[in-house]
């Protein structure tokens, strides 16, 4: 294996360091920075903050007008169940809401909108709840 220094590491090195290593899968943008970190990291990075901002102009519950740049960067699927802390799943949500969701997730309704977007529509008590 040849290393960026072009010193040349000896196949009883790369063996040790696959076996005491752990892998991390993360992709950057074309001026590095960090786009996605799958589990590795629960918080989204500067860039991934600015890139949400960039999409959404308020929360991500429908209704919600607080804008997004005063919202806390959320997760589509909750970060402590599996969820990944990639852009493509991160949006904007109030710091109610960001709560809500969680602690009482069947009164919302996730649907994907467009190809990098996602939104959340709010079923209050005893109304009628849509299928994702």
């Amino acid at each position: 294996m040849l290393l960026a220094t072009g010193q040349v590491l000896p196949v009883s090195s790369v063996h040790r360091l696959a076996r005491t290593s752990t892998l991390v899968r993360i992709v950057m943008n074309a001026d590095g920075q960090v786009l996605d970190m799958g589990r590795k990291v629960r918080l989204a990075t500067p860039a991934q903050r600015r890139a949400v901002f960039a999409r959404y102009a308020t929360c991500w519950i429908d209704g919600c007008p607080l804008p997004a740049t005063m919202c806390q960067i959320d997760h589509a699927d909750n970060w402590s169940t599996g969820g990944l802390t990639d852009l493509k799943l991160l949006g904007p949500a109030c710091q109610f809401h960001n709560r809500d969701r969680y602690q009482r997730p069947e009164r919302y309704t996730r649907r994907k909108e467009g190809k990098d977007r996602w939104a959340f529509t709010y079923h209050r008590i005893g109304s009628r709840r849509l299928r994702e």
